[in-house]
């Protein structure tokens, strides 16, 4: 235990030493009683967390993320009322800042990878297909959308900055690099990266390779 204390000091400094030892008894009540409230042995929120809406969430066993993540299941906005679902698997990495919502269905698979400042969002404020809502409207008073979902399969690996937008899914194992902007499916075993993304490789399981596309 003091081993952990002194590496530490070496590594950080007194300053950061100290305020982990502050922090370490509020940390620890807090995520007692989110395993608690989600029915799980062992959970792991940093810091900083905004979290709305969890009766509407299922965070499997072994959750971790760091600091400042926003999580949120949006039961209402407005005038208009949602029965939001967001699930999310076991043994589930995020990093820090970012931010997971929902009005409809966001789904996150097992063993899955989420960098900093990630994005992943099931609505939009307004609508921008057939029957828009006209852009005189200011944003923050567009009705968000109701009916869209999100599903990333698992151990997929989302680099930090990636926006997952409404209607996507993510096929299982594969990979979105950074700052990507994800606005149609991914198959399965494939690597993406780009504003839009696009694939840029695929894993070949017989070469044990990633192949270009």
């Amino acid at each position: 235990m003091w081993s952990k204390f002194l590496l530490f000091y070496r590594e950080n400094g007194s300053y950061l030493l100290l305020s982990s030892i502050v922090r370490a008894p509020f940390q620890s009540i807090k995520n007692c009683m989110l395993a608690h409230k989600f029915g799980v042995r062992a959970i792991r929120v940093g810091p900083r967390a905004h979290m709305r809406g969890l009766s509407n969430i299922s965070v499997g066993e072994d959750f971790s993320c760091g600091e400042g993540l926003w999580l949120e299941a949006v039961t209402r906005y407005g005038g208009q009322v949602f029965n939001p679902r967001m699930r999310i698997g076991n043994h589930v990495r995020i990093s820090n800042w970012t931010h997971i919502a929902c009005t409809n269905s966001v789904t996150i698979g097992d063993h899955v990878l989420i960098g900093s400042k990630v994005m992943i969002t099931d609505h939009n404020h307004g609508h921008f297909g057939a029957g828009a809502t006209p852009p005189e409207i200011p944003p923050a008073e567009r009705p968000l959308e109701g009916d869209r979902f999100v599903t990333i399969g698992a151990k997929v690996w989302l680099g930090d900055g990636v926006v997952v937008c409404p209607g996507v899914t993510i096929g299982e194992g594969s990979v979105v690099g950074g700052n990507a902007v994800v606005t149609s499916d991914v198959p399965p075993y494939t690597l993406v990266a780009g504003v839009p993304a696009r694939p840029l490789r695929r894993y070949d399981p017989i070469q044990e390779s990633w192949i270009k596309v």
